[in-house]
């Protein structure tokens, strides 16, 4: 692992300086983005779930997106993921897996956006814990860990054919990422930003001639001020990145007024960053625990549904913001392929396809 220090000595000595300028280009980024996360979707047809599109026509999810003019598809990659903690997500979400459903989606017209959790489990802003097999690493050979880590991830999957078209450094890190290490405590960013940095210098140096664009993901959009603050201590603590991603959900992040001024505000201080949501979803049925926290006036039913994402990419589209990745898309019949201690009463009735695993009208809710 110490092969690489002296190449991420100016990496780490950069996260404490001037902020650097993106290496790669955010022209690459081209057009509007219509996206999907289909993370899902490869776990839940090897346990026999078949996904129908509107007609009742049984197809594959990834195919089913792409003849609803979705071009972009999102898949996650956990690190030894079930963990020793006792939490397990039971769709294990490893690099063959991720390997097998870009390959899949790239064989049908589809780009990908890679979503490196750095965990074993759900990485969000209440979770971003260290895999076991890092734990007892000092920060510098952590530091090295996941570059080294995400290079070879990125230099597989090209080997493979399924070279992502764009790659997220982390998962919703508000707070950071590799807890304890790279938790940002008193808005000290510098430990984090230099984790952060690690991965995306991996991306760089193992994503070819012309590398992929790097996305740094969090969930603040309920507020612009402290949401572009948070960017701004970022690359002031020396953070890169070429893309912003946010998580929009009406129940957490208030209502579309909150979303375009954010929107607005991040392309004011970043006018040559392309914004995206990286994350949203909304109801086509009521969830089972009855919950109504939703700030906006759409009903939970399919009609309500396609009526909130069509509503909400005319927002984002009129911000100036770039695309829309719609999560958990493909959160059907999860009972086949879902083992967890926690239940699942919430995702299920967010997701584009129905109990039935036929598409919900908001299949067609980007186009």
């Amino acid at each position: 692992m110490r092969r690489l220090l002296p190449m991420l000595l100016p990496l780490m000595l950069g996260a404490c300086g001037q902020a650097a300028a993106p290496v790669t280009p955010a022209s690459l980024l081209r057009g509007y983005v219509r996206g999907i996360d289909l993370s899902e979707a490869r776990g839940a047809e090897l346990a026999g779930v078949q996904f129908r599109d509107r007609d009742g026509t049984v197809k594959p999810a990834a195919q089913i997106a792409a003849d609803h003019h979705f071009d972009w598809v999102r898949v996650r990659l956990m690190i030894d993921p079930g963990g020793d903690d006792g939490k397990n997500y039971g769709l294990l979400q490893d690099l063959p897996y991720v390997k097998a459903a870009v390959k899949d989606a790239k064989s049908r017209g589809l780009k990908v956006l890679l979503d490196l959790h750095y965990s074993h489990w759900w990485a969000d802003p209440g979770n971003q814990w260290t895999p076991a097999r890092w734990k007892s690493l000092s920060t510098a050979d952590l530091r090295v860990a996941v570059h080294d880590y995400t290079a070879d991830v990125i230099t597989q999957l090209r080997a493979a054919g399924a070279a992502p078209d764009m790659v997220q450094v982390g998962n919703e890190i508000n707070g950071g990422m590799l807890w304890e290490p790279g938790r940002i405590v008193k808005d000290d960013m510098t430990t984090f930003a230099s984790l952060v940095n690690a991965g995306v210098q991996g991306v760089r140096d193992a994503g070819g001639p012309t590398p992929p664009p790097v996305m740094i993901h969090i969930a603040k959009i309920g507020n612009a001020a402290e949401t572009t603050a948070w960017y701004q201590a970022f690359r002031r603590a020396g953070g890169q990145f070429d893309v912003i991603g946010l998580s929009y959900y009406p129940m957490w992040h208030g209502d579309f007024q909150n979303v375009s001024g954010t929107v607005k505000a991040l392309r004011a201080e970043y006018p040559q960053t392309p914004v995206l949501l990286a994350e949203t979803a909304y109801y086509w049925d009521m969830n089972e625990v009855g919950y109504s926290g939703a700030q906006v006036p759409y009903p939970q039913t399919p009609a309500g549904q396609l009526a909130y994402l069509r509503d909400l990419n005319a927002t984002i589209r009129a911000a100036g913001g770039q695309g829309i990745f719609y999560w958990g898309a493909a959160w059907s019949q999860s009972p086949r392929w879902l083992t967890s201690s926690w239940t699942d009463d919430d995702a299920s009735r967010r997701s584009l396809f129905d109990d039935s695993a036929t598409a919900t009208p908001a299949i067609d809710g980007l186009n």
